[in-house]
């Protein structure tokens, strides 16, 4: 009986002692400086990641940071981008430039000190653009806008036409030039009187031509009748560019997708709401383009050329060759006749080429 108590005793004893050892070794293994944000202890970091600084709130654009509107989080090293922000401290007491939702990583750009940079965030439409390109706004209606089929996000290439004229190189005035020949009166040199005069004996010039009439052998001289005819020539301009937004841009004033008049309720029939109004075709479509592809189209415009956009499949990035078409490529690629003389013809005489009439276009006018 005696050993069974001993036994007994030396079993409390060593359960006593193994729980007073746990005890100790706890107390001596909490660390009195566990890293804390304002009291907050911060969040246990895994092998592959790293804290970053996040709004622990939604934060309005123009509001002053406090430490209550982020928290550290732990984020994965490989995602970590060199403008998020990692220390609270540069956060804390700065101001939002932008609205910054609960849950996003707040980076370098989000914040400043300086008030006045809340001017500087730019617009939406500027995020749309990749870096080396840039957006120039074209004219456009219902024919050379594809019939109004252009979306943001196409892709089109822009046509050009031209008309082409001779041009006297020194004077940059059309052909032919007013030509005479300065004849001297007999009287001696450096006396005044001195007259120009048309002459026929010479065998050509920019005023006219001579020539022999087939029949009497006469010599004529021949002259223009009218003024000289311009040549057309049409070719591919830009090729692939993106549309960036087809009408005008929504001012902040206004609702997207209505024009300034409709903003305003100008233009709007007697009775009837601005918001009733039929939509406003667009005039303009912005394009995403090179800087020089900008710099060929803003000539094209200044020189009041022609301009057409082609809408292009979608993914459809195959470069092609294209030829600048003029009268002899027509007739010299696609069979075409050049009329006879005939003794015989329509009445009325067919002076222009003429459209037909477009029901829409009627009602329009």
């Amino acid at each position: 009986m005696r050993r069974g108590r001993i036994l007994i005793l030396l079993a409390f004893v060593l359960i006593f002692g193994a729980l007073a050892l746990y005890l100790l070794l706890g107390s001596f293994g909490e660390s009195t400086d566990v890293p804390t944000i304002d009291g907050t202890p911060m969040p246990d970091v895994g092998r592959d990641e790293a804290l970053i600084v996040m709004a622990g709130q939604d934060i309005r654009r123009g509001s002053v940071i406090t430490p209550e509107d982020v928290s550290l989080e732990a984020f994965p090293t490989d995602m970590i981008t060199e403008t998020m922000v990692t220390d609270v401290l540069q956060v804390v007491d700065r101001i939002a430039r932008m609205d910054i939702d609960r849950g996003l990583p707040i980076t370098s750009n989000m914040i400043t000190d300086q008030p006045g940079d809340l001017l500087a965030m730019g617009s939406e439409a500027s995020l749309g653009i990749p870096p080396g390109y840039t957006a120039i706004a074209i004219p456009m209606n219902r024919l050379s806008g594809v019939a109004y089929a252009l979306r943001d996000g196409d892709r089109v290439d822009v046509l050009i036409s031209i008309l082409i004229i001779n041009l006297d190189d020194r004077f940059q005035t059309a052909l032919p030039n007013l030509a005479g020949v300065l004849v001297s009166s007999g009287s001696p040199v450096g006396s005044p009187p001195v007259y120009l005069t048309a002459s026929n004996n010479i065998e050509t010039s920019e005023l006219g031509r001579v020539e022999t009439e087939p029949v009497t052998g006469q010599l004529l001289y021949v002259i223009p009748q009218g003024i000289q005819r311009p040549r057309l020539v049409t070719q591919r301009l830009i090729e692939n560019a993106t549309v960036l937004h087809v009408g005008t841009f929504p001012l902040e004033s206004q609702a997207p997708g209505t024009a300034p008049e409709e903003a305003q309720g100008v233009g709007a029939p007697a009775g009837q709401e601005v918001g009733d109004a039929p939509p406003v075709p667009p005039d303009v479509v912005t394009l995403i383009v090179t800087p020089q592809d900008a710099l060929a189209l803003n000539w094209a415009l200044k020189s009041r050329a022609d301009l057409m956009f082609t809408l292009r499949g979608p993914g459809d990035m195959t470069p092609t060759e294209t030829t600048s078409v003029t009268l002899q490529y027509l007739l010299d690629n696609y069979s075409i006749s050049i009329p006879t003389s005939l003794p015989y013809g329509p009445e009325p005489a067919v002076l222009l080429p003429t459209n037909p009439a477009l029901p829409n276009d009627a009602e329009a006018e």
